[in-house]
């Protein structure tokens, strides 16, 4: 065996070098948001003509220990629904006299899927208003939720809606690589080759093997979908069309995905430990295992290039913050556009790999 490492020179690389990079990431994660210096984003709105609140909004956008994005034109709806679409993890409202504690003047926007970002801009409000104005600030806020009310009403728990993508997305990437690995057996045998002796070429077989993935992956997603329904109460059958095209999309991409690893690999060694890596990656910064809102910036900027960033999307939009299918265009054009770029890719690399 250790002479078989020995020999497979990419295998003993993913072997020893890898786990110091994961642990890399993971320490970069968990540092930061242990250490409660979580990298928010803040969208900010001042609907009040008071010079005592004017002020501290000049504090807030000046300081640089919160990110804030304000513009003068912004009202209350603005900063919602830059909370609601996740353009921002959290937002503030500013109104009447932050002077006067006897009526709540700061008013905080949240996304009930990141409480704890809530949770941690008050402490950080709280600590200058103190700092600078030498105020209590414990009667100055009030919290409300991002979400449309009649979705306030219908979810019980709206972090359950946003782990049914995360879920769904690490357990299909998990699966479809598992499935994806006959690829490697079947060039390695001589299958492969056989079938390019005919009519049908590498497009061909592997499309075969894309379109069962894809089905075996949107059955697994559904389930995980009629799980939420049955035993946490979530409106999968009120979203049925959206949530099957989300489903679908997910399928798509990891399969994909998943295919075009293979195709990249020349043994099985090597795939059991690409896959496992990549899936793990992919999952820790993609916010399938941490949300993102707690990973320092520029991990969150890796994030958005992740599958697991946009099946979180497609589920939560559509279940959580009310979108339609046409506001997640976008995302329907990376998820089923991803899954085919990479079948393309995928068949690409198999035919440079194929004796015939």
């Amino acid at each position: 065996m250790w002479l078989r490492l020995w020999r497979d020179k990419g295998a003993l690389i993913l072997a020893f070098v890898l786990p110091g990079f994961i642990f890399a990431v993971f320490a970069a994660i968990f540092s930061n948001a242990s250490g409660g210096n979580l990298d928010l984003r803040v969208a900010l709105a001042n609907i009040s003509e008071v010079e005592t609140t004017i002020s501290f909004q000049d504090q807030l956008i000046e300081t640089g220990v919160i990110s804030v994005t304000y513009e003068a034109s912004w009202g209350s709806e603005d900063v919602i629904k830059r909370v609601r679409l996740g353009q921002e993890d959290v937002g503030i409202i500013l109104s009447g006299d932050i002077s006067d504690p006897s009526i709540p003047s700061i008013k905080i926007i949240e996304d009930p899927s990141r409480k704890v970002a809530a949770t941690v801009l008050k402490g950080q409000l709280r600590q200058m208003l103190v700092t600078n104005a030498g105020l209590k600030g414990a009667d100055l806020f009030e919290t409300t939720s991002a979400l449309k009310a009649d979705t306030a009403k219908t979810l019980e728990d709206p972090t359950v809606t946003y782990y049914i993508g995360a879920t769904a997305i690490l357990f299909l990437l998990f699966s479809a690589m598992q499935g994806a690995a006959i690829s490697i057996d079947e060039r390695r045998s001589g299958i492969s080759d056989r079938l390019m002796v005919g009519p049908v070429g590498a497009m061909n077989i592997l499309s075969g093997k894309f379109v069962f993935l894809s089905s075996i992956g949107f059955i697994q997603a559904a389930i995980i979908c009629a799980v939420a329904q049955i035993f946490f109460d979530v409106p999968i059958v009120q979203h049925i069309s959206p949530v099957t095209l989300a489903c679908l999309g997910t399928a798509v991409l990891s399969s994909g995905l998943a295919l075009l690893i293979a195709s990249l690999c020349s043994t099985q060694t090597q795939m059991h430990t690409v896959s496992t890596f990549t899936v793990l990656l992919l999952s820790s910064i993609g916010g399938s295992m941490v949300p993102r809102f707690m990973m320092p910036a520029w991990l969150q900027r890796l994030g958005i290039g992740t599958p697991n960033y946009w099946s979180i999307e497609a589920f939560y939009g559509v279940l959580a913050r009310g979108q339609s299918v046409i506001d997640l265009l976008h995302v329907w054009i990376v998820l089923f556009g991803g899954g085919g770029i990479c079948l393309l890719l995928a068949a690409f690399m198999s035919h440079k790999l194929m004796r015939v």
